[in-house]
């Protein structure tokens, strides 16, 4: 029993003092600070679209973050899937899309091959691209926790 708590403890110092260090972050990524944002369509919470963070600052522009609504509306923004985003200005950029129109026909082996299908974007395309979006977020890292809401306008269905 001895033994096994001595080696438990020499493994959790040696661990401590190495400082575990994740391997995956980007060394040169800044700190990185909380950020929700709700979407919303014709004022109701925007399911399953996309939410992208265009940087204005140059120097944040190499960090992509990212996140997708969920049913509520709410984006948890990440960055090279780090939760959080690093401080400056940024354009926010909304997307989502829709596949519809789909037809299979069914094979020989009794199952259904696609046949063809349609995608639609069902957010105006103003709000899809950082040089025309209206909406802008500034993370300052003085906010514990900032949370914004920006709507898109009405729902649309143009094929892509």
């Amino acid at each position: 029993m001895f033994r096994i708590l001595f080696s438990l403890t020499l493994f959790y110092t040696l661990f401590s003092v190495s400082g575990c260090k994740d391997s995956s972050r980007p060394e040169d990524l800044p700190k990185l600070f909380p950020c929700i944002i709700t979407i919303t369509q014709e004022g109701k919470p925007l399911e399953e679209a996309s939410v992208e963070l265009v940087a204005a600052d140059q120097n944040n522009a190499k960090y992509k973050s990212l996140s997708i609504t969920d049913a509520e509306g709410r984006a948890v923004m990440s960055t090279y899937g780090f939760k959080g985003v690093p401080a400056g200005k940024y354009k926010v950029a909304v997307t989502k899309t829709l596949t519809d129109d789909v037809v299979y026909k069914e094979n020989e082996a009794g199952g259904k091959d696609l046949v063809s299908y349609k995608t639609y974007r069902t957010v105006e395309p103003q709000f899809s691209d950082a040089k025309t979006t209206p909406h802008e977020l500034e993370i300052t890292g003085k906010d514990k926790k900032p949370e914004v809401t920006f709507d898109v306008g009405k729902a649309v269905k143009k094929q892509l």
